[in-house]
């Protein structure tokens, strides 16, 4: 058995994932941009749901994206202070983890900037995400994640997508062998869930699993308030009930990690 993780961006795909029996959510704002931080609203709801829903024994991790912008993970000083913020709201939002990189204008982990992320996320659990993929070593990278103490690595194997990077993947998952937990990422729908865990071995696998909502909604205003050429504001993705239903069942039935890798 593998670990699903579902992106959310909104109430109602948090309803949804609950119910299908997600293990984890990660909450996030404006996927359609590759997700940033999300609103202490959103969070507050999306934690009464899940402890409302919870059954005895059982409960839904909520993990929130710290990304104070869209672009690429160099940081100012601004960015990095609002992502330090970021993080002081999941935590004291009472999140379960939180997922996160900085990088160097050299392509390697910004470890200081980490360490003191690490420092203010406290007893959350630390998710480096996918600036992973970017990174000119990522054999060093490893390394030095293990060192901070960041417990997961969201990686597409450093591929457009987790199915082009599986065989590095799978040899990442048997090299660690559980120091971090690998979660593989990048493409991956109910469709290709299965064979994504097949062919890596890793423990948990994480999807957007979304589709487009809102482009011809009623009462739309023909006023853009975006740039031309945009989507349209009233257009935005959300969780689709049977590619996630698919990529849950896929994680469920999925058999254990090549080395027993472990999942907590």
């Amino acid at each position: 058995m593998a670990r699903s993780e579902l992106l959310c961006t909104d109430l109602a795909s948090v309803a949804l994932a609950l119910d299908l029996g997600a293990d984890r959510i990660e909450l996030c704002a404006a996927l359609e941009v590759g997700g940033v931080s999300p609103g202490p609203g959103l969070l507050a709801q999306t934690l009464e749901a899940r402890d409302r829903a919870a059954a005895p024994g059982q409960r839904t991790e909520v993990v929130v994206l710290a990304r104070p912008r869209r672009g690429d993970f160099v940081l100012d000083d601004g960015d990095f202070a609002a992502l330090l913020s970021d993080v002081a709201a999941a935590r004291e939002g009472r999140a379960d983890g939180v997922a996160l990189g900085v990088l160097t204008r050299e392509g390697a982990v910004d470890a200081p900037r980490m360490a003191r992320l690490v420092e203010a996320a406290g007893d959350l659990r630390v998710t480096f995400h996918r600036a992973f993929d970017q990174l000119e070593d990522r054999a060093a990278g490893v390394e030095v994640l293990l060192g901070l103490g960041v417990r997961r690595l969201l990686t597409s194997g450093g591929a457009a997508s987790a199915w082009a990077g599986r065989v590095e993947l799978r040899s990442l998952a048997e090299r660690l062998g559980g120091r971090i937990e690998v979660v593989a990422a990048g493409g991956i729908s109910g469709e290709s869930a299965a064979r994504v865990l097949e062919a890596t071995g890793v423990p948990a696998i994480h999807g957007s699993c979304s589709h487009l909502v809102g482009e011809s909604s009623a009462g739309a205003s023909s006023v853009a308030l975006g740039k031309p050429g945009a989507p349209p504001e009233e257009s935005r993705l959300t969780l689709d009930a049977e590619s996630a239903g698919r990529f849950v069942r896929a994680a469920m039935d999925a058999p254990s990690g090549p080395a027993g890798l472990a999942l907590d």
